[in-house]
């Protein structure tokens, strides 16, 4: 009795073991014949995603001096005015004032170079009238910034009441400009390394014409200009703290035991309004700091 039942539970089991396959070739497909294994369904392999590619790496800062000069002090118009003080006197109180504006080119040492009206006064007597324009001369040429001198022109004017006190023949209108040129320029690249040193030989003439015409004779002397970039410096001002270029500049003019040298350090802004703007500077001894500055480039 016991083994009938046994036999049938079986025999049930068999069938739906046979009626899945049925099902599941039905589903599938064979392989285009009649009987054989039949054809399961191939379930795509899923390949693991490929990890992210790494962000890349963020572009190094450049240390260069490149960023420390601004093009717009090249163009006509633009103007820069700062006063400064010296180490430890009161900023109410400056050392020291400066209005540059870049006018139009001008002829000047055998060029065309631009020129910086660096300081413009007038006096007025009842019957004497004077003016001094100072002028820098500079360019911007293939990446070097060039240095062609400076010139300082006195124009009189004397009332004609005057006239018969003065010398014989001496004009009532006079222009005397008294100037310092290089020649060739300086030229010294805008974008150098932290250490960088560039030197420079040229001939320094000092020249005075009065009325279009030579007021003695030219005085010319060899002089070597030594431009020094010596890195990247943060600078606290009393117009914020910045990020600044130190350069030095060393001018020797004369031979032999007739030299003067001159050595001044700068600190150009290298980001924010006042980018490529002289922050501080002055002798190594002494060094004033700017406290106020209006700058409008063009």
């Amino acid at each position: 009795m016991k083994k009938a039942r046994s036999i049938n539970i079986s025999s049930a089991r068999l069938l739906a073991i046979v009626a899945a396959v049925a099902a599941v070739s039905a589903c599938g497909g064979g392989g285009g014949g009649g009987g054989g294994v039949p054809a399961f369904p191939l379930l795509p392999v899923t390949e693991p995603a490929p990890p992210p590619a790494p962000a890349p790496a963020p572009a190094p800062v450049s240390d260069t001096s490149g960023p420390c000069f601004n093009e717009a002090d090249f163009r006509e118009g633009t103007l820069v005015a700062f006063e400064a003080v010296k180490p430890g006197v009161n900023p109410a109180t400056p050392s020291f004032s400066r209005k540059a504006v870049i006018e139009a080119r001008e002829a000047f040492g055998g060029a065309n170079p631009i020129a910086v009206n660096v300081g413009s006064e007038n006096f007025s007597y009842p019957q004497f009238q004077q003016s001094t324009v100072k002028k820098e001369y500079k360019d911007l040429v293939n990446g070097s910034f060039l240095l062609y001198g400076k010139s300082t022109t006195y124009k009189s004017k004397i009332d004609p009441s005057m006239a018969p006190s003065l010398p014989a023949g001496y004009a009532l209108e006079q222009v005397n400009t008294v100037s310092q040129t290089f020649t060739p320029p300086f030229a010294f690249p805008v974008d150098m390394a932290p250490g960088q040193v560039v030197s420079q030989q040229s001939t320094a003439a000092k020249t005075s014409v009065l009325n279009g015409r030579s007021n003695g004779a030219t005085v010319s002397l060899p002089a070597r200009g030594e431009l020094t970039y010596h890195g990247r410096e943060q600078l606290e001002t009393p117009l914020g703290t910045f990020n600044t270029c130190k350069l030095s500049l060393k001018i020797t003019v004369g031979a032999s035991v007739i030299v003067k040298e001159a050595t001044r350090e700068f600190w150009l802004a290298a980001e924010g309004p006042y980018r490529g703007q002289l922050l501080k500077g002055g002798d190594s001894k002494s060094s004033m700091l700017v406290t106020k500055m209006i700058y409008l480039p063009k």
